[in-house]
């Protein structure tokens, strides 16, 4: 089962696809086109003739500029493993049988990994010549964060706290991350990208004190305003989930057009009303989520 990082991960992905691939693999980026990018991460693969079925990571269904199809796989795992090439190798083979259509395979390392973006081989047994699988691995401690930080791509600023801080303390880089991403001028929700911050550079008691001087700089008010934005959220994501398990108490198991409505909600006095109404409420209809 995933672990609530890889969670925030995913997500991160599934919206910043074309920052990653451009931080990955910029090259096969040129060639392709992510105007209609189709998720199919839901499917279930074996890890072997006897392992258990597990969902992917990430698949993504794209085309080249030419209008081939093409499958990106990303599997996002904390540390390597010697089984990591064994494991890519059979999700590769099992999603090009089913699908029929060329895979770019991505992993990428959290925690422990060759650093930086690395293109692999897993050589067959006639050697390097005959390779099984060519990957990409993407190793994000040993990275440098400062040389993150200064790159365009967004998502770079997010993922710059898995990386080496430098000279910094993980207090500076928490707040360098966050303040890259509270001067974003396009029309993106930074939220996921402080979502990445807050929750993979959490800091301990003595660097929290430091963080909270440097926030209360003057300069780094935008930082506060990002900050305070992204806790209403995290509350309203709370309510909601707290809504949901509520009203499958009430009411027995929901249809996804009732999750659906429930995801929607924006407003955190509108889930607050609808978590008194279900003491009175004899239907969903009658909530209003039917």
């Amino acid at each position: 089962m995933a672990t609530q990082h890889d969670k925030i991960f995913k997500q991160l992905l599934r919206v910043f696809l074309e920052d990653f691939l451009r931080l990955v693999a910029p090259q096969a980026l040129e060639r392709l086109d992510l105007s209609s990018p189709e998720l199919l991460d839901k499917e279930l693969f074996a890890e072997g003739p006897h392992g258990r079925r597990r969902e992917l990571d990430l698949l993504v269904r794209v085309h080249t500029t030419a209008g081939s199809p093409l499958l990106i796989h990303v599997e996002i795992e904390a540390r390597a493993s010697p089984r990591m090439e064994l494991r890519l190798w059979r999700y590769r083979n099992q999603i090009q049988a089913r699908y029929d259509t060329p895979v770019l395979t991505i992993v990428v390392y959290l925690k422990r990994g060759r650093p930086g973006v690395c293109l692999e081989t897993r050589e067959s047994d006639l050697g390097p010549d005959f390779p099984e699988l060519r990957y990409f691995s993407f190793g994000l401690a040993g990275c440098s964060a400062a040389e993150y930080l200064a790159r365009p791509e967004s998502l770079a600023w997010a993922l710059a706290a898995l990386m080496d801080p430098g000279s910094w303390s993980r207090a500076e880089l928490k707040m360098a991350c966050l303040r890259r991403i509270a001067g974003l001028r396009r029309r993106i929700d930074p939220f996921l990208l402080v979502n990445c911050v807050e929750n993979y550079l959490q800091l301990d008691a003595r660097e929290v004190a430091e963080f909270e001087a440097l926030h209360s700089r003057r300069e780094n008010k935008e930082v506060r305003t990002v900050a305070m934005t992204w806790s209403e959220k995290q509350n309203a994501k709370g309510q909601k989930d707290l809504l949901l398990v509520q009203l499958t108490e009430r009411f027995g198991p929901l249809p996804e057009s009732t999750r659906r409505q429930v995801e929607e909600i924006s407003s955190f006095q509108r889930l607050t009303r609808l978590a008194k109404r279900i003491l009175t409420a004899h239907s969903l209809e009658e909530m209003g989520l039917a």
